[in-house]
């Protein structure tokens, strides 16, 4: 059974879209200029793809049967109205392992409880199944099958299937870091000047719609499921939803 890989996000207002747009466009031209191009730019289509790589924040990714997608969206539209909108404060910019530019949140209790709230929702439609890749696109059964039982990696995605998770309440492994990923370069040993670049500062608002994607390779959300207003702003699905 082929299965659909979903990311649960919460997606940027539109000033804060326009300025990680910009952003990513900076950054892989200056990866272009290493002569190490980004495998994708947000605001743009990822090759091969329809849709554009929206800029986002993961909150948890799992995998379904494609006859399981409409459940996950119903439920992501059921929850959304009852969690609040969430107040966002840009602290760094900070490369990945794999040499990705991505911006970081300041992380608080009310991002925690929003990731745990959306995962408690959500995680029981994955029914134990295992994404077959991460983003780098490591195969996570192999990191599984290969790493120490002590590994906190490990034990999120057995736990969870997803690895970066505010799980301090489940013998400290808290991997939730909430972050934007700007452009992933092509080597990964590639490091890119983070000069021209606006203050982490500036990236800092009111997130208010929590999305349903389908993903792409390295972490990139292409196929918009739905887009549903939180709490505060409840009047509906926002502009961008689908329909489906």
């Amino acid at each position: 059974m082929t299965l659909v890989p979903l990311d649960i996000v919460l997606v940027l207002p539109p000033s804060l879209r326009g300025q990680a747009i910009a952003c990513s466009d900076l950054v892989a031209e200056k990866m272009r200029a290493g002569r190490s191009s980004s495998h994708f730019r947000l605001g743009k289509p990822f090759p091969g793809e329809a849709g554009d790589c929206e800029p986002h924040v993961s909150l948890f990714m799992l995998a379904v049967a494609e006859a399981e997608v409409n459940e996950v969206v119903r439920v992501v539209e059921g929850l959304a109205p009852r969690l609040p909108a969430l107040e966002a404060e840009g602290a760094e910019y900070r490369y990945n392992p794999h040499g990705a530019v991505e911006v970081y949140f300041t992380k608080s209790p009310a991002w925690c409880d929003f990731q745990r709230d959306v995962i408690r929702s959500v995680e029981p439609l994955r029914r134990g199944r295992l994404r077959e890749v991460d983003p780098s696109g490591a195969r996570l059964r192999d990191l599984v099958d290969n790493a120490s039982h002590e590994d906190s990696r490990r034990q999120q995605l057995l736990r969870y299937g997803y690895d970066e998770v505010a799980d301090e309440e489940n013998g400290g492994c808290d991997r939730f870091n909430p972050h934007v990923t700007l452009a992933w370069p092509d080597d990964h040993n590639h490091r890119v000047a983070l000069d021209g670049l606006p203050s982490p500062r500036s990236f800092s608002g009111v997130l208010t719609e929590l999305a349903v994607f389908g993903m792409s390779a390295y972490g990139t959300c292409t196929k918009n499921y739905g887009v549903f207003s939180l709490k505060k702003w409840a009047s509906g699905a926002s502009w961008r939803t689908s329909g489906k």
